[in-house]
């Protein structure tokens, strides 16, 4: 028996909803204008283009007409990737977990003809709400509510609000995002600015509405200040679930920092290594070893002359990091060093080793944890859900495993919020690039861009000086970097 379709179909025009239909089918009244785009065994063999131009509708809440014309059950097949994370490479996609995704997250079903607003009839499923005669689900309190499925954050200014900030339209009644109903929630989402006491740049970037978002923050411009701060606007004034939110840091005590400034929120905020061993420890139980574990199993793996004041194991430590770091070909990295014969074998026994022993180095935290997301579905869907609002410190220093971490985690809403500063890249030993932070469009398409201008730990000598030598670099973002004015030091 199918459901009871949509009672207020086709939806506020704000919310940017469109329709699923079956091959051939006339769009209904009031759907002329969408662009209409079709779903068939051509496009399930090459995704890519079809994904990219859906999540930018999708982003800027852009109705489209979808026609499926393949069995929705091969959207849903789990996708699987095998090969070795080293040679998949940082810019892997899921492109038709990304594809159901967007084809679902914020259309009415149309194939049997009545509308159907499926996250409505889950709400009223799962969460505990009651049918509505006006809107989509009707509210334990009493007040009807509409379920968005866009991308989660306050709606864009209509065109006469003359707002510099987004607010949700005030006619609209409460929404309910599908994000809570997919904890089984009623949630009521909210739109209010953030009330930390910020500077103009800072409170734009803390105040960004949704989807990914890259911040540049120079030293000095407050950067730990601002991925605080839209940690706690996201859990507090926009009430997204703690469940959802999960904030990486680079190290121990960065991540201790920005607890210390949200522990009453209850946020997830870890390390990148941390994010991994979690990951890893939900699919099996394994401890972390120390580097002198490390070279205990090196020693019984390799044969090298002893050299006074040489350490015959540190080339192969730093060749393991090359591959699980910076996702370099063991056979390449072997013939470009020249100083770890037979590492490419050694590469493949090392980690038996470290799996037989059921133990993790430093760096296997990454590589494994990046080896199961491709490899196990499930598990990936799990981790998702925690990275369904990523925000990541010192974007700048990630390595590409860092990189295929975070974008895997983040799952196909792409909703990261990256902050960091392309002339500060300190790991390029380790595979790093300022790259990642300047073309971040690249990893997440429709990403907005801010920036944080101001430094307000140096003097202005200091700051003009600095200036001036940043210039020299050849791949960086331009951007301006100055001091507060006389009020903003008052």
């Amino acid at each position: 028996m199918l459901p009871e379709p949509s009672l207020c179909f086709p939806g506020p025009p704000a919310l940017g909803r469109g329709v699923i239909l079956t091959p051939d089918d006339e769009p209904p009244r009031g759907f002329d204008a969408p662009p209409r785009y079709r779903i068939d065994d051509e496009v399930l063999a090459q995704p890519a283009p079809l994904t990219t131009v859906l999540h930018h509708h999708w982003l800027r809440r852009e109705p489209v007409i979808i026609d499926l014309a393949v069995d929705p059950a091969q959207l849903r097949a789990p996708q699987i990737e095998t090969q070795a994370p080293y040679l998949v490479g940082d810019a892997h996609t899921f492109h038709l977990d990304r594809l159901r995704f967007l084809t679902w997250a914020n259309n009415y079903d149309l194939r049997t003809g009545d509308p159907i607003w499926w996250h409505g009839v889950l709400a009223r499923r799962h969460a505990g709400a009651g049918p509505s005669d006006t809107a989509d689900i009707r509210l334990p309190d009493g007040r009807d509510a509409l379920v968005d499925g866009g991308p989660r954050g306050p709606l864009p200014p209509g065109p006469a609000t003359g707002s510099a900030l987004p607010a949700r339209r005030a006619d609209l009644p409460p929404l309910v995002h599908r994000e809570s109903i997919g904890l089984r929630r009623l949630t009521v989402s909210g739109d209010a600015p953030p009330v930390d006491e910020l500077a103009p740049d800072q409170l734009a970037a803390v105040a960004h509405r949704a989807g990914p978002a890259r911040i540049i923050a120079p030293a000095g411009s407050g950067k730990t200040r601002v991925l605080t701060a839209r940690l706690r606007h996201l859990l507090r004034e926009r009430r997204v679930e703690p469940e959802l939110v999960t904030a990486v840091a680079y190290n121990t005590r960065a991540a201790a920092e920005m607890r210390a400034r949200t522990g009453e929120l209850g946020a997830s905020i870890r390390t990148l290594h941390s994010l991994g061993l979690w990951i890893v420890r939900r699919h099996e139980r394994r401890e972390v070893i120390t580097e002198r574990d490390q070279r205990s199993i090196l020693d019984g793996l390799i044969r090298v002359g002893r050299v006074p004041n040489q350490d015959p194991f540190a080339p192969y430590l730093e060749a393991l990091a090359e591959v699980r770091l910076g996702l370099r070909d063991p056979f390449e990295v072997e013939t470009r060093r020249g100083d770890v014969d037979g590492f490419a074998e050694v590469f493949d026994r090392y980690r038996e080793q470290l799996a037989s022993r059921r133990v993790l180095d430093f760096d296997e935290q990454i590589y494994r944890a990046v080896e199961l997301l491709l490899t196990e579905p499930e598990l990936r869907r799990e981790v998702q859900q925690v990275g369904t609002h990523l925000l990541v410190d010192e974007f700048q220093d990630l390595t590409p495993a860092f990189l295929l971490l975070v974008r895997l985690v983040a799952g196909p809403a792409m909703q990261v919020f990256a902050v960091g500063d392309d002339d500060q890249t300190i790991y390029r030993y380790a595979g790093a690039s300022p790259d990642f932070l300047v073309r971040f469009d690249r990893w997440f398409p429709g990403a907005e861009h801010h920036a944080l201008e101001v430094n307000y730990r140096c003097p202005a000598p200091v700051v003009e000086a600095a200036v001036t030598l940043l210039s020299h670099n050849r791949e960086r973002v331009p951007k301006t970097i100055r001091v507060p004015t006389p009020a903003a030091r008052a």
